[in-house]
Order: structure tokens, then C-alpha cells, then sequence
């Protein structure tokens, strides 16, 4: 209450001047009133003024009281705000450090079967060093070439193959050259030189053909031409 103490005490100066300025005038017209007037009527306006005094007063206890209860709530709603705050910026943080973990753990996990391969791999060419049965070798190659696709299918990665005859696509496939065909018509694909790979559903490498300029024409212009840059990804 000591917050409110100033401000109570400002209203009772001014319900106290107030009453000392209806005093006065009711002195003043005390002074010069008619003969006959009698003690009651003062009397009577006495106890009017100190009714409007005490009802007054009453309004302004009801007034502290809820400035009390408003100050209160806002004590309550400013405690639950800086605790939401809080609440908030632990979440950001822990949600942060969540997601690093599920990189960090998922890297490794990837990396934990590739030095696999890496082991395949070396074995494979310690015993090239060792043998001449290259039959043996390619056999032991194409293990380790399907192991890691399987590996990386897995994780979401497959090839992406572009076939002869196939509309170029520039969302999926890169254009090295154009050349003249007589049988393919221009924007079709001649021959893939690259497959490409995709991861899920994005493009992780565009595969790499080369496009149909069309049959050559009656000029005899047939040289091979590189694809305009528009056509590279």
C-alpha cells in the first residue's frame, strides 16, 4: 500500500478543500441570511457535508482496492510473461541442440558403413597385387559396386539414367553437346555420357547426355555444336 499512499493522499486534499470552499459559502450565506434562520438548518447542512465526506471517502477505499487487485495482476501477468520468455528460449536452445545431435549421429552412421567399402576396396586391391585372376577381381568388384549401392539407396540416393530417345529435360539432365541425327529429332537424347543421381526427391547431380540437333540439313550443315547456355543446369 505504500504505492498507493501518495495518490490517496492527493484526493483527500482535494475532498478537504472541497469541503472548506462549501463551508465558506455556506458561512457567507449564513452571514447575511434573513432573520428566522434557525441552528438546525446549519446543522443539517453540517451533516450533509460530512455525508458527501464519508461517501467520498468510500469511493476512494474502493478505488485503492482495485488499484491493489489491478497492481497485483499485473505482478502476476509480468512474473508468467518472463517465465514464458524463458520457457521459450530453453526450447530454442534445446531444439537447436537436438538437431545437431541428429546430423551429427546420422553423418556417422553413414560414415560407419562406407569405411566398409573403404575395407572392400583395399582388399580388392591387395589381391589384385597378389593374383592375376582378373575374372576373380571383376567378380570381387561387382560385390563392392552393389554393396554400395545398396548402401546409398538406403540413404535415399539413386541413380538417375537418361535413356536414347528421351525428351531432354533441363530439370534433370545437362547438355554437353548438340549433334546432327537422322533419326532422332532435335531436343531428344542421342547418348547418356554421365548418369546422374538423385536425393529423394531433388536432383544431386544432373545426368550429363548428349542432345539431338536433328537430321542435317539440305546446306549440309552438320557440325556438332555446343548446347546454348541455357540449356545447362
Amino acid at each position: 500500500m505504500s504505492e498507493n499512499k501518495p495518490l490517496r493522499k492527493r484526493v483527500q486534499d482535494v475532498v478537504n478543500r472541497y469541503i472548506e470552499q462549501e463551508q465558506r459559502a455556506h458561512a457567507a450565506e449564513g452571514s447575511v441570511a434573513p432573520e428566522g434562520s434557525t441552528f438546525e438548518t446549519s446543522s443539517a447542512e453540517a451533516d450533509h457535508t460530512a455525508g458527501e465526506q464519508q461517501l467520498v471517502v468510500e469511493k476512494l477505499a474502493a478505488l485503492e482496492e482495485q488499484l491493489r487487485t489491478a497492481m497485483q495482476e499485473r505482478d502476476e501477468f509480468r512474473e508468467k510473461y518472463v517465465r514464458a520468455l524463458a520457457e521459450m528460449d530453453n526450447l530454442r536452445k534445446r531444439t537447436e541442440r537436438e538437431k545437431e545431435q541428429i546430423v551429427l549421429y546420422a553423418t556417422e552412421r553413414l560414415f560407419s558403413r562406407l569405411v566398409e567399402l573403404l575395407d572392400d576396396l583395399h582388399a580388392a586391391v591387395q589381391a589384385g597385387k597378389q593374383s592375376r585372376d582378373y575374372e576373380a577381381m571383376h567378380s570381387g568388384l561387382e560385390m563392392i559396386a552393389t554393396k554400395a549401392h545398396r548402401l546409398y539407396e538406403e540413404h535415399g540416393v539413386r541413380p538417375l539414367e537418361a535413356k536414347e530417345g528421351e525428351p531432354f529435360n533441363v530439370e534433370l539432365h545437362e547438355a554437353l553437346i548438340h549433334v546432327p541425327h537422322p533419326e532422332l529429332p532435335e531436343g531428344t537424347i542421342v547418348q547418356q555420357v554421365q548418369r546422374g543421381y538423385l536425393f529423394r526427391d531433388r536432383v544431386l547431380r544432373h545426368a550429363r547426355v548428349v542432345t539431338s540437333a536433328g537430321a542435317a540439313g539440305a546446306d549440309g550443315s552438320g557440325d556438332v555444336q555446343s548446347p546454348p547456355p541455357s540449356e545447362k543446369s
